[in-house]
């Protein structure tokens, strides 16, 4: 029995608006196209191109017929055999066709129902092709949601796919934040799944929002305990900015875990943002793809049924108002079934119902919410396109004009029914491949090794089980989430967890398997949790490979991470894996081919699948930044998370990192500064802004297409940065006195240098070694390096001999600092060598490496070499990190 009590109001979350979003008003310019609609008026008004001159008289295009494809059983407790098939799914798979027509004109009057390219093709309203908006407007309040609990139901918009509405989301419930510029307490914030859709995070990473992982389970989004929704918004610090006040979350199928929510976890989730004044964008592409037969397969690692907690019922639970389908009527209910408070914001797409290259979805909200995006996309994309919405319009809605034909048997639409229909055909197609897959992978979980030991009295068989790994069979969407159980792997307490996992990722790549799986490392949210957990998961999408390929392709899978667990010498997983790589790609596409094939698989691109030209310029990256590392510390250029050009980049010695985008096809083309990350506490307010400023000041003047400028780019920020300090640099310049007034004619050489010599390093042929000694003055230095030149006849011969060193001494009690360094003809190197000893804070050290050149250039890598051999000397001579007595 539907429940018949009055509805309260969606609640007023203008509060929530951006400033931007706040002071839009309506366009004048859209307005008036209401005014256009007056039959027979002479429109001289509008800027409107003739529709006459329009190139294209008809668009058409054979269309599958809605039944094409089987359905599974929408009981929880049937599974997709053929002897289980309902009536409505024993039609087989009919590859029969409709031609679908959008004419150049309608004779229909009605706009609701007027589908023409007439129409379709001129400027239209912001809300989207009126045919197909009221079509979708009914679909939705009807048939997908006809349950949403506040008065007069929710209004919807259309876009250009679900990233575009996710972005308008963002623009209009988010100001940009940038530190160092914006008081820290007005820094915004959005919670996400703690591993997650990383487009969203690439959305939001730039506006300077707060981005805040909660815990999953195998349902998804966790409410309560450590890490849980509740915990980090009661406990939320205030000091980091304001509290959450977003959620971007998907709940069925969830990319890329594939946990599907229950309704009662949903109501909990609402509850706590209903508290604490949340807004939910429930972004649910795959909501049609929800697979009742995983449920009592579905066990993952914790070894808990979902069946216990994911509902057997959507709206055909007790108090719901039918859809009007079976099928639809099954599925677990949006967050709009919860909503009393209107503040959930759903996101639909055609992506996957039926192609990503159609750019076209629509929001769910409440009418206020969908006003403001209204008035976005008036200004921004306008409408999707005309050619993608009218098409669509014909083959579901039909034509109202005999010179249309629609998507159905009798040249009418496929309808409602039909387009349900072909929803339950994607759904059992994708849900056989779902089965196939994981009964496989489910077979090939356990290792099984057998041996002998041998006691004092007699000889043993041995059989041992390996558990490789573990999963959940997805209720829904399209990806298996595979938790890989290193700790049982033979070289897990030899080498790093992370490197462990590169390598069994590389392994499947060779040529013996060919199967290549998206890291976890793609989906991390966050830094610490890249680092910390991502290792372990594999995702694997069972969507985009051929159907004859998908068992085929998932035996492999199961068979490389069997020879992979074999392996029990670091030797295995190290070089010969690249070679393997390598002998793999000379056989596969050529880099050109690489935008065709499908993202979700081939993620990240194998280094050796790039074309020469890229080749080189992530070399020339790689290098940069092994040489920038070494040079001022680890952690001082390192991958940002998320987006593969993201980068951030500490500010040496200044509290302040910047975030870097270095496309992948620097340094031919320039990379850019796009924000501050982080300031310190301690830094003066406007310092962060100052920073990034003077960054993007000095940025061009330095580019030059094909050259790394990283380091430039820090050397002259350090520059500016210490000019900028003027009480650091009054300070110094105090400290190191008047230069004339040195100590070269105190002391003088009495005896040899005692060099501390580090290992030889070979590097296509190049050889570098360095020496460290004492010193004492500035002549003390020269005289060591002359007398090393002049009684080492090798050193002597050297191409290069980069030499610095640092001094501190007292002279008539005022301390007196020098410092200084010589290329000797390696560019820029001797500053970089200076570097390195002032970031390791040594004194009174020289060291010079001498370099004997083979004949192959060696690029940006030689820095990190220098800087690595020198670092071994100045460290042995009781200098840098393992001793203090010479700081």
């Amino acid at each position: 029995m539907v429940c018949t009590k009055e509805m309260p109001e969606p609640l007023d979350l203008s509060h929530h608006y951006s400033r931007v979003t706040k002071n839009r008003g309506a366009s004048a310019v859209k307005d008036f196209y209401k005014y256009f609609r007056i039959p027979n008026i002479g429109n001289l008004a509008g800027g409107l191109p003739n529709h006459n001159y329009f190139p294209f008289d008809t668009l058409e295009g054979a269309a599958a017929l809605p039944d094409r494809f089987k359905p599974t059983p929408n009981k929880p407790v049937d599974s997709p055999t053929e002897g289980r098939e309902t009536v409505a799914s024993k039609s087989t798979n009919d590859f029969t066709t409709s031609q679908v027509l959008v004419p150049k004109t309608s004779t229909t009057a009605d706009l609701l129902r007027k589908i023409d390219l007439k129409s379709a093709l001129q400027y239209g309203t912001s809300q989207g092709y009126p045919p197909l908006y009221s079509y979708l407007r009914q679909f939705t309040r009807e048939n997908m949601h006809p349950n949403v609990p506040y008065a007069d139901g929710p209004e919807i918009i259309l876009t250009c796919g679900s990233t575009d509405g996710f972005s308008k989301m963002i623009e209009a419930l988010t100001n940009v934040w940038i530190g160092g510029h914006d008081p820290v307490e007005e820094r915004e914030g959005i919670v996400v799944e703690e591993f997650c859709y990383m487009n969203a995070i690439q959305a939001v990473r730039p506006r300077g929002l707060n981005i805040i992982p909660i815990t999953i389970d195998e349902e998804g989004m966790e409410a309560s305990g450590p890490g849980g929704l509740e915990h980090a918004l009661r406990n939320w610090d205030e000091s980091r900015g304001k509290r959450p006040h977003l959620m971007y979350t998907v709940t069925i199928g969830q990319n890329p875990t594939s946990g599907t929510l229950s309704l009662q976890r949903r109501k909990e989730l609402y509850a706590i943002c209903s508290r604490y004044d949340v807004i939910i964008v429930e972004d649910d592409p795959y909501w049609y793809l929800q697979y009742h037969s995983a449920r009592d397969r579905s066990i993952g690692v914790q070894g808990q049924s979902s069946l216990e907690s994911t509902p057997s019922c959507g709206n055909s639970c007790n108090n719901s108002k039918s859809s009007g389908y079976t099928f639809l009527d099954s599925l677990v209910p949006s967050y709009l079934s919860v909503d009393t408070d209107g503040r959930v914001v759903r996101l639909d797409t055609f992506s996957k119902t039926v192609a990503p290259g159609c750019r076209l979805g629509w929001i769910t909200a409440q009418p206020a919410i969908c006003e403001r995006l209204l008035r976005i996309t008036e200004t921004s994309t306008q409408q999707p396109s005309g050619f993608v919405q009218s098409l669509i319009a014909e083959m579901i809605m039909g034509p109202y004009n005999p010179n249309g034909r629609g998507g159905g048997k009798d040249a009418g639409g496929w309808k409602t029914d039909g387009w349900v229909r072909w929803l339950e055909g994607l759904r059992g197609n994708y849900e056989r491949r779902m089965r196939t897959m994981c009964e496989i992978l489910d077979a090939g979980k356990q290792l099984i090794k057998t041996g002998r030991r041998q006691s004092m009295s007699e000889e043993w068989s041995v059989v041992e089980s390996v558990h490789l790994y573990d999963f959940a069979w997805p209720l829904g969407g399209m990806f298996i989430w595979v938790k890989l159980n290193f700790e049982s792997h033979p070289l897990w307490k030899k080498t790093s967890h992370c490197k462990l996992s590169r390598a069994l990722w590389i392994h499947l790549t060779t040529p013996r398997y060919l199967v290549l799986v998206a890291p976890g490392s793609l989906f991390a949210p966050t830094e610490k949790i890249r680092e910390e957990k991502s290792y372990s998961y594999f995702r694997i999408c069972f969507a985009a490979v051929d159907e004859a390929d998908v068992a085929p392709v998932s035996h492999r899978f199961v068979e490389g991470c069997r020879n992979f667990w074999l392996k029990k010498k670091l030797d295995d997983i190290d070089e010969d894996m690249e070679e393997e790589v390598e002998q793999l790609h000379s056989s596969l596409l050529d880099s050109d081919e690489l935008g065709a094939l499908n993202p979700t698989l081939i993620l990240p691109v194998p280094y050796s699948r790039l074309g020469p030209y890229q080749k080189v310029m992530i070399e020339d990256t790689e290098n940069e930044i092994e040489v920038i590392n070494s040079i001022y510390g680890e952690h001082t250029l390192k991958k940002a998370g998320g987006a593969p050009e993201s980068y951030l980049l500490a500010i040496p010695q200044k509290d302040v990192t910047l975030c870097l985008s270095i496309p992948s096809q620097y340094p031919n083309i320039a990379l850019q500064v796009t924000t501050v990350d982080s300031v310190g506490s301690a830094s003066q307010k406007g310092y962060g802004t100052h920073v990034l400023n003077l960054a993007r000041e000095i940025l061009p003047k330095i580019f030059t297409p094909g050259q790394v400028c990283i380091f430039d780019l820090l050397q002259d920020l350090e520059q500016r940065l210490d000019e900028f300090d003027t009480d650091d640099a009054e300070d110094e310049t105090n400290s190191r006195g008047n230069g004339s007034d040195g100590i070269d004619h105190l002391v003088e050489i009495t005896k040899p240098p005692q060099w501390t010599v580090s290992t030889a390093v070979t590097e296509k042929k190049s050889v570098f070694l360095a020496r460290a000694c004492t010193i004492q003055s500035t002549s003390e230095a020269q005289a060591a390096i002359t007398h090393l030149l002049s009684t080492d006849k090798r050193a002597g011969k050297a191409t290069h001999n980069i030499n610095a060193y640092r001094l501190r001494t007292l002279v008539a009690g005022n301390e007196v600092v020098y410092q200084d360094c010589d290329d000797d003809g390696e560019d820029a190197a001797g500053r970089r060598l200076l570097k390195l000893l002032q970031m390791m804070n040594v004194w009174n050290v020289l060291v010079v490496v001498s370099r004997w050149y083979g004949g192959v250039k060696l690029g940006p890598s030689r820095f990190s070499i220098i800087n690595a051999v020198a670092r071994d000397a100045v460290v042995a001579a009781g200098y840098g990190k393992d001793s203090t007595s010479h700081r």
